[in-house]
């Protein structure tokens, strides 16, 4: 793994970036924890997974990680060009996104309007998910009316809300001429409030869809992961206090730590605790985890986080997660009726499926989101 000298966006000189080539920008190990949060939630919505599997937390990794990866390479941006292009970021999201996306809805409308899956779809549960507010259409009106197996859409509206408020937010702060540490620790104040507002709506009555699923009870996972893009970040060079010798903390028991309590908060069975402050714990114990895992790609975690099969399902996860649902419910409706062969066939076949969208949609608009970027003006 290469290592790529970049202008350092704090103005503090050249720092240092991962990369597989010279001038290539990578981040390595970040495909093999994209592929540990989806297998997390498709354990958990899949036939054999106990109770007790948290596989939610898949979807707090995902969110964190999208917060920083987005905001690492805002920041970049910013560094080179003093600008941050919110037209080429709109074109990167929505067609890095939405083909799939779209593609998925209209596979499940299909499928349940033919009847081979059980369905309840209406019209307005289509354009809730066409239009990204799945999530308060939960909170509003329940699951019916949504196209079948595709209420995990609810965490892409998430996502999409995000993207749609915080890039713009960025420029603003970064035209305000506000250094990367200051906006750094406004998101982590931002980020800390939410768990605040979560146990207020807790205490008034709110119900578990409306503290789960909603933009303004869920977005702390990405924020705190942008907070970690421009407090902490090894990508861009940020160093820890104490340099080499804090490092070694960080590997020797700080991470390790981090992984224990992670792990211990997931499996806390109270759902007031889950709903409160667990994301919010979960967040800070991920903040040192991504950094060993960043810093140090060619420890023994490393090398299987960039392992290539590890990676290739990381690169897939995007429609792993989209379709893992309807595949789980089409081979349960087969003849195989052992939950671990269910489970085991339809992440087979998902994974299959997802190379398929990969090829013949991600791929393509891939190639035409190049083309469209780089025939923008950059202002």
């Amino acid at each position: 793994m290469g290592y790529v000298k970049t202008i350092d966006p704090s103005g503090g000189g050249t720092s240092g970036t991962f990369g597989p080539r010279a001038g290539a920008f990578h981040i390595p190990s970040l495909d093999g924890i994209r592929a540990i949060a989806v297998l997390v939630v498709f354990v958990g919505h899949g036939y054999l997974a106990p109770a007790a599997w948290p596989g939610h937390v898949g979807v707090t990794i995902f969110f964190f990680l999208s917060g920083y990866l987005i905001t690492t390479l805002l920041r970049r941006e910013y560094a080179k060009t003093r600008t941050v292009s919110l037209r080429r970021f709109y074109l990167r999201r929505a067609l890095r996104i939405l083909p799939p996306a779209f593609l998925a809805i209209i596979v499940t409308v299909a499928l349940g309007a033919t009847g081979i899956v059980v369905s309840s779809t209406t019209g307005w549960g289509v354009l809730a998910e066409f239009l990204n507010y799945t999530n308060y259409y939960i909170v509003l009106f329940g699951r019916d009316g949504l196209p079948p197996e595709s209420t995990q859409l609810w965490s892409l509206s998430v996502e999409e809300h995000y993207y749609l408020v915080v890039p713009a937010v960025l420029l603003v702060l970064f035209r305000r001429k506000l250094s990367v540490r200051a906006i750094g620790w406004i998101l982590v104040v931002v980020a800390s409030a939410v768990p605040v507002w979560r146990i207020y709506l807790g205490l008034t009555g709110a119900s578990f869809d409306r503290l789960y699923v909603s933009t303004d009870t869920r977005i702390d996972s990405l924020i705190f992961g942008s907070a970690m893009a421009l407090l902490l970040n090894p990508a861009l060079g940020d160093r820890l206090p104490g340099g080499a010798r804090t490092d070694w903390h960080v590997r020797r028991w700080i991470a390790p730590l981090a992984v224990v309590v992670f792990v211990a908060v997931a499996l806390v069975p109270q759902l007031e605790f889950r709903l409160s402050i667990a994301d919010t714990i979960q967040c800070l114990c991920l903040v040192p985890i991504f950094w060993y895992i960043i810093v140090h790609p060619h420890s023994t975690v490393g090398r299987i986080l960039n392992h290539p099969v590890v990676q290739k399902i990381g690169a897939l996860s995007f429609s792993i997660y989209l379709f893992h649902r309807l595949v789980l419910v089409l081979v349960d409706q087969s003849f195989i009726t052992v939950p671990a062969v269910v489970d085991l066939v339809s992440l087979i076949l998902t994974i299959l499926l997802a190379q398929v969208v990969f090829v013949s949609v991600e791929r393509p608009c891939g190639r035409l989101r190049k083309r469209l970027e780089y025939s923008l003006p950059l202002r």
